[in-house]
């Protein structure tokens, strides 16, 4: 009993174009995952800041504020020394300060409130050309001591619209990407398609 089959050019000539094509399809299989795995953590994201948005509008109350006053400040940080030595790794920050006036049970309450500290200069200078003396901010105090505030709409953290967003987009991309990775045929039908000939037995 003889077995033999027969191996053409095109067979070869596929077998070689199905490396890349494997390398491809693990690498976009791993790269889904990677996609998934993202969306798990901003969905963990998303549960924290729903409890902490929850948690700022049980304990702070909305109010009208306006800027009185501000300037643009600096200091600075990260610094650190040795003895006999001078002071290494020290950098600069920029923050914009200003004196918010409102009303709290009837009463005009003033407070200071800081910007979120930068690098950059021109980040403290857009602050101040968006709290520019008289303007109008919403804000936030909070309701066990009035005299603490914040923004009510700080652009520079992070919304939990924003992280649900960030799910849904990790997720479809990462489930797309997957089913991408896998073979568009069953092996058998492949190989008949790339012109690979069955085995024969000749007694």
């Amino acid at each position: 009993m003889t077995s033999f089959r027969v191996q053409t050019s095109t067979e070869s000539s596929a077998e070689r174009a199905s490396v890349p094509d494997a390398q491809l399809r693990s690498f976009s299989q791993f790269l889904g995952r990677v996609f998934i795995f993202l969306s798990i953590l901003c969905f963990a994201l998303s549960g924290y800041l729903g409890f902490a948005h929850y948690w700022v509008l049980t304990h702070w109350t909305k109010a009208d504020g306006t800027v009185l006053s501000g300037e643009l400040r600096q200091r600075s940080s990260g610094s650190t020394a040795r003895p006999g030595s001078a002071a290494v790794g020290s950098s600069n920050v920029y923050f914009f300060h200003c004196t918010i006036s409102y009303s709290v049970a009837g009463e005009t309450l003033h407070s200071e409130l800081d910007s979120p500290a930068s690098s950059y200069r021109i980040d403290a200078e857009v602050w101040r050309a968006q709290m520019s003396p008289g303007r109008s901010i919403d804000i936030l105090y909070k309701s066990s001591n009035p005299s603490r505030i914040r923004l009510a709409n700080n652009p520079a953290e992070v919304t939990l619209i924003g992280t649900i967003k960030a799910t849904f987009c990790c997720l479809v991309t990462g489930l797309l990407l997957v089913l991408a990775s896998r073979p568009k045929s069953a092996p058998q039908q492949l190989s008949l398609s790339q012109g690979t000939w069955p085995k024969t037995n000749c007694q």
